[in-house]
């Protein structure tokens, strides 16, 4: 009787307390186009082709192009991600895959051995390189749905490479960070003037990136893997410990594929497939949610965030168990994004009691297939990604989601060229029984996931993405949500303090609550049972960018958590 008093009167104080001050929002307006990305000068790019003439394609790039220069920590050239194209003529969404490979050289034990795990091979120097994707990537938007050349669209980013940026305080402690890396692999890299990481409030230049831009303005995306680019990357990759090819470059294919698709309450959500797990898992999560009544709770209360809490480790155990490269092994993917496989998971939540054994389940019977068995495994993705969103006069669309992986991915920075080369090796599973396991030519899994949402009458209503390794599926998650089940802005949706737990090998993680969610919510979550860790607010859950279809207008919102801003006109 003592605790069920105690029980209530905490539940007391967190409905009727005070709520917490979100940090200021800042919600950009626009009727002609819109650009939301991680930093301001690479917003100002897109938009600067949008003006031009270009559709959201060309802008998406001239975006791209520009984050590797001002963001070179975190996306670029010499990485790899996915893009989720909307047209509006013909209501068609495209998914464009063009995420790392592993080179021929891989085999599934080659991060197995303790020898390997002490050296961090899959993190560290060339040995973590994987076939980097962007630059085809790019090319083929820009061919297939393109209205402009690359040396058009690079412009901006040519521009701002040669007369250089001013180094923000995140930045230069980002790079600081890396110091001890970048040394080691590549101490005479732009990042490090003088051999030292620059201070902030200077003027960063990366001259060797504009001229292999220009290069690539000049001799399409064969300047990048074949000739004499191709041959540095190669010797960078192999000097600093890999096993890379001319032939792994030759051989990389882009992946045209259909997205993900679900319903949220009527709206519509495309987002991305394997060799992401986002789209999937952002389905089943917000399928689960569906059956139940969020809207009639308060928003990121006990009774909300325990539920979700109990979704997430559903959707992550699956996601442990059966998700990697389906050009590799059978993946449930029907079953998994079913709506009645989430009703089956959402039986299993006890709405007062967290889990803590939490198995897989069985997707497999939802779409009418025999049971086959995995060894599942997760490889080690970071927070350093990009994501942006860009939308046209036209009403195009294009969500885009890149990365090296790690700040500034294996630390080998190419001699010459100024390519960041990724570490997307560490993103293979270490067991070698694993389904996410590395093999030649295969993809490492992913959770980036660049996702369009349409409204019930099937008009864009929003396009979003993230950074955050896992944190991008529950950070996309919860911003929907806020948009859905609450009527917030994008940037109102965005900046609102976010939760996140990961379920893996038959046991709940920890629920991890960012610093901002009511205290008294946090001591209830408790005594409910959660085993709570709270984190400050931070781009740990994730950094977002988006764009809403608000009232006729477009509605842009990016992270306080990182340097975005949207910019329209």
């Amino acid at each position: 009787m003592k605790k069920l008093f105690c029980v209530l009167a905490l539940l007391a104080v967190v409905v009727c307390g005070p709520s917490w001050a979100a940090p200021t929002v800042h919600d950009v307006y626009a009727e002609n186009g819109m650009v939301s990305s991680a930093h301001e000068l690479a917003s100002r790019a897109g938009v600067e082709i949008l003006q031009k003439g270009g559709n959201a394609i060309d802008a998406a790039i001239a975006t791209q192009l520009a984050l590797n220069v001002v963001e070179p920590n975190a996306s670029g050239i010499g990485g790899g991600g996915f893009m989720t194209v909307r047209f509006a003529r013909s209501g068609e969404v495209v998914e464009l895959d063009y995420r790392e490979t592993a080179p021929a050289s891989a085999t599934k034990d080659m991060y197995a051995s303790e020898a390997s795990k002490q050296a961090k091979e899959s993190v560290l120097g060339g040995k973590a390189v994987g076939v980097p994707g962007v630059v085809k990537g790019i090319f083929a938007a820009l061919e297939k749905y393109g209205t402009m050349t690359f040396a058009q669209v690079a412009e901006p980013a040519i521009r701002l490479a040669e007369e250089g940026f001013e180094v923000a305080p995140m930045q230069k402690d980002i790079i600081s960070d890396a110091f001890e890396m970048l040394s080691k692999y590549s101490p005479n890299c732009a990042f490090l003037p003088d051999g030292l990481p620059p201070e902030a409030g200077t003027i960063l230049k990366q001259p060797e990136l504009a001229k292999t831009f220009r290069l690539l303005a000049e001799g399409g995306p064969d300047a990048f893997y074949t000739g004499p680019m191709a041959e540095a990357i190669v010797k960078a990759v192999n000097d600093s410990g890999g096993a890379m090819s001319l032939a792994d470059l030759a051989s990389y294919k882009v992946l045209v594929q259909k997205p993900v698709t679900g319903t949220y309450r009527g709206y519509s959500i495309y987002s991305t497939p394997p060799a992401s797990s986002g789209g999937t898992h952002i389905v089943q999560i917000l399928n689960i949610m569906e059956n139940f009544p969020v809207a009639e709770w308060r928003h990121n209360s006990p009774r909300h965030l325990h539920v979700l809490a109990e979704a997430m480790k559903l959707a992550f155990a699956d996601r442990q168990r059966f998700m990697a490269d389906v050009a590799f092994v059978e993946v449930p993917l029907a079953g998994l994004t079913a709506k009645d496989y989430a009703k089956s998971l959402a039986a299993k939540i006890d709405i007062f009691k967290p889990a803590v054994v939490v198995e897989p389940g069985e997707p497999w019977s939802f779409e009418g297939k025999p049971k086959t068995s995995h060894v599942g495994g997760t490889g080690g993705e970071r927070i350093s990604t990009s994501s942006f969103s860009v939308v046209d006069a036209q009403g195009n669309i294009v969500a885009s989601t890149n990365t090296v992986n790690y700040f500034f991915g294996s630390g080998v920075v190419v001699p010459g060229y100024g390519i960041v080369l990724n570490n997307e090796m560490d993103d293979f599973s270490q067991n070698p029984e694993s389904v996410n396991a590395p093999e030649p030519g295969k993809r490492p899994l992913s959770s980036m996931s660049p996702t369009l949402v349409l409204d019930p009458e099937g008009k864009p209503f929003m396009t979003l993405g993230s950074a955050g390794a896992t944190r991008i599926i529950t950070a996309i998650v919860q911003i929907i949500m806020n948009v859905v089940d609450f009527g917030m802005t994008m940037d109102q949706a965005i900046e609102q303090p976010r939760i996140y737990n990961m379920a893996s090998n038959g046991k709940a993680g920890k629920l991890t609550v960012e610093e901002g969610i009511s205290p008294s919510v946090i001591d209830y979550l408790r005594l409910r049972g959660h085993d709570v860790d709270v984190r400050p607010f931070s781009g740990h859950f994730g950094t977002a960018q988006g764009i809403l279809f608000k009232d006729g207008k477009m509605n842009g919102g990016a992270d306080s958590r990182r340097l975005g801003v949207p910019v329209g006109y």
